[in-house]
């Protein structure tokens, strides 16, 4: 976004009140500690509040915070200093440092001026936050890249470690030329502070290839321990986490086990997260043919599949299958005969493979078997019945790859989710496959809420335009291409791939 045309943002608002600060002046007494980034990298930040969410925790003792995110296991300590709209100050940071004084500790704050560099230094800072999008656009009045870069030489030339924060793949092409050692990606747009997870996550790629050299940070948006898991499963070399650990009573037990779920996630060699993530962001979406039952069925609809080319979108799967173990459903399928369709299904290794279960104990044990046997791909967990939990387990501290799917009739009807994406379906008595279909106002309605929109039921030719006109980025497709109830129809399959790839382009 060229927000320097005059058009109001969070961000502009910010910056032309951070300019009528004075520059401060203090000694350094504090040792320089810069971050390790040959381990994973946890930032824990003191934050009091945003224009987001308002005031988040009044933190009376900034120290006593610290502490904690330290003996939790923080690599470094964040210390917002930006006063208007964060209610913080550079004597957060100087006390924070100060009373800890091993620590590694950042300024988290919106920099311009190279005055403000000598000042991080002066007050105890090891770590500099240096914000892409305040310098990228035309006609920048900070400076544009040359300012952007003359900030990151002089935290150098001062010991400290720059953190060069990127928002988007333009701001990401925009720093390429500094050859950063530490980036980080914001999910909070800063000029409308909408959270855009997916696309934080598929920017992970971008850097990667343009930027190998750098470790990449994911800031904002973390809510629970699965987030980190998912985070650390995508690759990630650490996380920037505020809010969170702020509101939490036990903030030092809280970071340890966001902590321990990076690094599981970092250990789950599945693949499904930064494949969909991809798919979910590509003109067609993600496409998902669920109901299988048998072999013949499922080499057929993957073969269909391979139609829908997604190399340009640099994903290394295509599409899924799924399979329902739910007993009550006419498309149940027997956890054996899964098994054995998997391998059948390794001829086609660019179709991912989903199991669909219901609430229940005995199939989220098999499901989760399956997964960890490398069977299948990701759980999609089906008729959600309290939020945050599923077949006896609390979703906030997974360490699996799943999504929630929502049986909803009206806005009300979808709850809290804790996955990245959530999969809408029509409410019915077969809770899934009976062709019933969720109201376009419906849809309409929940858009802003689930951000990435995903639907199943009653997914067919008819309405694949309307869906696609209102943005759907997932289509979960069934009961539309049977000849009969857990059979797929040969001549359905290819006119319904025939249609969808007219949306791949």
């Amino acid at each position: 976004m060229e927000f320097y045309s005059g058009v109001p943002t969070i961000l502009k608002e910010i910056l032309d009140k951070k300019q009528k600060v004075v520059l401060r002046t203090n000694t350094r007494t504090t040792p320089l500690n810069p971050p390790n980034l040959d381990s994973s990298l946890i930032i824990a930040e003191i934050k009091r509040a945003s224009p987001s969410a308002g005031n988040i925790g009044e933190i009376a003792n900034p120290n006593a915070l610290a502490k904690a995110y330290l003996q939790g296991g923080a690599g470094a300590i964040s210390v917002l200093c930006e006063q208007d709209y964060f209610k913080g100050d550079l004597e957060d940071l100087k006390r924070v440092k100060e009373s800890n004084p091993k620590a590694c500790v950042l300024r988290k704050d919106f920099i311009t001026k190279i005055e403000q560099i000598a000042e991080s230094y002066a007050f105890g800072a090891d770590m500099v936050l240096l914000i892409a999008a305040v310098f990228v656009g035309e006609n920048n009045p900070y400076g544009g890249f040359l300012q952007l870069k003359k900030l990151y030489l002089e935290c150098l030339e001062f010991g400290l470690t720059p953190l060069v924060e990127v928002h988007n793949a333009q701001e990401v092409e925009f720093i390429t030329p500094l050859n950063a050692k530490l980036i980080g990606i914001n999910s909070r747009n800063l000029h409308t502070f909408i959270i855009d997870r997916i696309q934080a996550y598929n920017l992970l790629g971008e850097i990667q290839t343009k930027n190998p050299q750098s470790k990449v940070i994911f800031e904002s948006s973390l809510n629970c321990d699965f987030d980190g898991f998912v985070v650390g499963n995508l690759g990630f070399d650490g996380i920037l986490c505020g809010s969170y650990l702020v509101r939490n009573s036990e903030p030092k037990n809280a970071l340890t086990s966001l902590k321990e779920s990076l690094e599981c996630g970092k250990k789950d060699s599945n693949i499904f997260y930064k494949n969909v993530f991809r798919l979910l962001d590509s003109p067609l979406g993600f496409v998902k043919i669920c109901g299988i039952t048998n072999t013949q069925d499922a080499l057929m609809c993957a073969q269909g599949l391979q139609e829908l080319d997604k190399d340009s979108n640099q994903a290394q799967k295509i599409a899924a299958l799924g399979f329902i173990i739910e007993p009550k459903s006419p498309r149940f399928i027997e956890i054996e005969r899964i098994r054995a369709i998997a391998k059948e299904l390794e001829r086609f290794p660019n179709i991912l493979k989903v199991v669909v279960l219901k609430d229940d104990k005995n199939q989220m044990q098999s499901a989760l078997k399956l997964y960890q046997d490398g069977i299948i791909d990701a759980l999609q967990l089906h008729g959600i019945k309290r939020a945050g939990w599923f077949g006896g387990v609390e979703l906030r501290g997974a360490k699996f790859a799943f999504y929630e799917a929502w049986n909803v009739e009206n806005a009300e009807d979808l709850g809290e989710f804790v996955s990245p994406f959530v999969l809408l379906d029509s409410k019915s008595i077969l809770g899934g496959g009976s062709g019933q279909r969720i109201g376009l106002e419906v849809l309409e309605q929940l858009k802003s809420r689930v951000q990435t929109l995903c639907v199943a039921g009653g997914v067919g030719i008819e309405n694949l335009e309307s869906l696609k006109k209102l943005g759907a980025k997932m289509l979960d497709i069934n009961s539309s291409i049977e000849s009969k109830v857990g059979k797929k129809d040969l001549a359905k399959l290819q006119s319904l791939i025939a249609h969808l790839k007219n949306f791949n382009s």
